[in-house]
């Protein structure tokens, strides 16, 4: 059953037992992710875990870009756990119970935005809560003047290409993979070794770099830059770990400063990037055009239309795109930067011809498809679209979201004739993946358009449970659970359509830039488990 939220003040915590395999050293684990109310990863957040007996002994941990924690070698006992990050409300303790004979425990923290002012700051770990009225990315993607469902969907295709630029960088970061985890006691030795030598807290705050753990690179690269000024590479990896922490305009000072003496592409680059971060959309672009002056590159090009796009200037940022495509023709990502940029000029037929491009490109590449379907019904013939869904779906039959977008063309055909195969495809979709909010939805609809509204609820619950901010998704659980004789839940439900009505889509006043920033999981994704290090307390 979906909870009633309060849209800025919550933390729950779902919190289930692993039952796994016991520790060697029969001492217990604890480890989660932590999301915000979206289901989204959060980086960043300081999660403290205390014994409920002795809360001096308390250990601290950093969630990773994935939004991972762990902690080790623990007796048994009782334990306090908590999770804190600027900008979110924070409530707690709970308590996690390690047996003596212990399995690994599993707690997920969801943190949700706070909306008081003094979420508004910036802090470490924290991302910024930028905010734009009537220009740049707001004027993009504010309904005002059109449906809400065309600002939805531009919307969308920014976080998505947003996302795509995430994944398909060239940054040129440490990787991971060069610093194995391994690596950590001996640099730490090291340091201790030879605390006044610049390389030894330059080589540990690299390492911490590398994984993505900026709160403990920053104070080592800060003390290699006072023992050497001149250090170039210093320089640019602690402004590489205030970009990883989300302090932007810290990190843009310290790669201006470097600008003037160490030039290149990289570090225009790592500039633009921290000039996105802090709104500055036309100056990111002009330091990708000198990045790629110097030094041509597809992610500078990319990067040149991107800017142009938060900042507004839609069909300057469409023409760089299509120079770009001169340049690189079977760029995926440039042709998915097209068709967005077309979408939002309201060339509704272009961007689906030019989203059908790039799933030609490599038809097995899972990136394309969900911008295809977000403006695939603006063509009155969609079997260009049906194939190429057919398609996807011959290549990857036990992806969820193919089995969902086949689905959804299916219904845009002819949904009363093919209503038996819709249902298969979406319900299998949802065994395949059941995070699929899109595919509840439209799982529910089909059940509630032929009166099975006990059917109806619970995928419309599931809906509103995976993408909260949804607010039609409420509006039709309103209608169902009338429909069935719960009207105390139809009275809730409605309150929430009518409050997601009064703020707006965009949620409120303004809009969180946050989602469209692609510099929150640089440098690097590092995703796969190998990549992740468990944390050392001390």
């Amino acid at each position: 059953m979906k909870w009633l939220r309060n849209p800025g003040l919550y933390l729950f915590f779902v919190l289930a037992a692993a039952v796994a395999y016991a520790s060697p050293a029969d001492l217990g684990i604890v480890s989660g992710i932590v999301r915000d109310s979206q289901g989204q990863p959060l980086r960043g957040v300081r999660v403290t875990l205390s014994n409920a007996q002795i809360p001096s002994t308390s250990k601290q941990a950093v969630s990773s870009s994935t939004g991972e924690f762990r902690f080790e070698g623990l007796a048994d006992g009782e334990y306090k756990i908590t999770g804190n990050l600027d900008g979110y409300a924070t409530a707690g303790p709970r308590i996690v119970r390690i047996a003596s004979t212990p399995a690994p425990v599993v707690v997920d923290l969801i943190l949700s935005r706070m909306s008081t002012p003094e979420a508004n700051g910036t802090g470490m770990g924290g991302r910024p809560a930028l905010e734009f009225q009537a220009s740049g990315i707001r004027g993009i993607i504010d309904p005002g003047g059109y449906s809400a469902s065309t600002g939805a969907a531009a919307s969308g295709l920014l976080r998505g290409i947003a996302d795509v630029r995430r994944t398909d960088h060239s940054f040129t970061a440490t990787a991971a993979k060069d610093w194995p985890c391994g690596m950590e006691p001996e640099l730490r030795k090291a340091l201790g070794d030879h605390a006044e030598q610049a390389a030894a807290n330059l080589r540990l705050g690299q390492f911490y770099v590398a994984h993505d753990r900026p709160a403990e690179a920053i104070p080592l690269l800060t003390r290699a830059l006072q023992i050497d000024s001149a250090d170039a590479v210093a320089l640019r990896d602690l402004a590489l770990a205030w970009l990883q922490g989300g302090e932007f305009e810290k990190a843009r000072r310290q790669l201006s400063a470097l600008v003037e003496h160490s030039d290149s592409p990289e570090v225009r680059q790592l500039l633009a990037r921290a000039d996105e971060g802090s709104g500055a959309f036309q100056e990111a672009a002009e330091q990708y055009r000198v990045a790629d002056r110097e030094q041509p590159t597809e992610e500078s090009v990319f990067g040149v239309g991107y800017e142009l796009l938060l900042a507004g200037s839609l069909s300057e940022g469409l023409a760089v795109f299509q120079a770009g495509l001169d340049r690189y023709p079977r760029s995926l990502s440039l042709h998915i930067a097209v068709g967005t940029a077309e979408f939002l000029l309201s060339k509704n037929i272009d961007a689906v011809h030019s989203f059908l491009s790039a799933t030609d490109i490599d038809p097995a590449d899972p990136r394309p498809y969900s911008f295809l379907a977000s403006v695939s019904s603006s063509l009155a013939d969609d079997e260009m679209v049906r194939k190429s869904f057919k398609r996807y779906l011959d290549l990857v039959p036990e992806s969820g979201p193919a089995n969902y977008y086949f689905a959804v063309a299916l219904s845009r055909e002819n949904e009363t004739a093919n209503a038996a195969r819709i249902e298969i495809l979406l319900r299998r979709a949802i065994h395949l993946d059941p995070n699929l909010a899109g595919a509840h939805l439209q799982l529910a609809d089909l059940y509630a358009d032929r009166h099975d509204d006990q059917d109806a609820v619970p995928e419309y619950e599931a809906a509103v449970r995976l993408h909260e901010d949804t607010g039609e998704a409420h509006y039709r659980l309103a209608m169902a659970y009338k429909r069935i004789g719960r009207t105390d839940l139809s009275a809730r439900e409605m309150e929430i359509f009518k409050l997601s009505k009064r703020q707006g889509s965009l949620g409120g006043d303004g809009v969180d830039l946050t989602q469209f920033i692609s510099v929150m999981d640089a440098p690097e994704q590092k995703s796969s488990q190998e990549m992740q290090c468990p944390t050392i307390h001390r």
